[in-house]
């Protein structure tokens, strides 16, 4: 995942697990059967430390696993080849309880956000070393949203 799905071949996956290439073939014939295989894993992933309950308690875990959820951040960098923007956008749509127009303003802003603090240079959850004041406020708001 660290360098991106359009950069992955079967070769480089062989390599990294130390088995043949024919040996990923025997699993996965095209790269659309391993994309099938994935789908499930980067959901899990990407879903397990939001909140649903409310557009603001999902806003309030974006923001914390941004800052937080190393394998989040991962995942929500590199699902584009795997979910369209469009799914994703309609799964989340579905997912968050609330008033229709409170949820799309908070997808809004979570997507803003994400935008803004998920491009290379600003990416906290990227350098594990950059605790600022703010973590320690988004800390304590995910204590009282769970």
């Amino acid at each position: 995942m660290n360098e991106g799905f359009e950069n992955l071949t079967f070769g480089t996956i062989a390599k990294k697990v130390g088995i043949t290439r024919s040996g990923i073939n025997a699993h996965f014939k095209l790269k659309a059967d391993l994309i099938a295989e994935l789908k499930p894993m980067f959901l899990e992933i990407i879903t397990r430390p939001l909140i649903f309950t409310s557009p603001d308690a999902f806003f309030t875990s974006w923001v914390y696993a941004i800052h937080h959820e190393t394998e989040f951040v991962k995942a929500v960098k590199h699902i584009g080849p795997i979910i369209s923007p469009l799914q994703g956008l309609s799964s989340i749509f579905d997912a968050i309880r609330g008033e229709q127009t409170d949820i799309e303003r908070c997808i809004y802003m979570s997507l803003g956000y994400a935008i803004v603090h998920l491009s290379e240079d600003n990416c906290t959850a990227c350098n594990r070393n950059d605790h600022q004041p703010e973590n320690e406020a988004l800390t304590e708001q995910m204590t009282e949203v769970a």
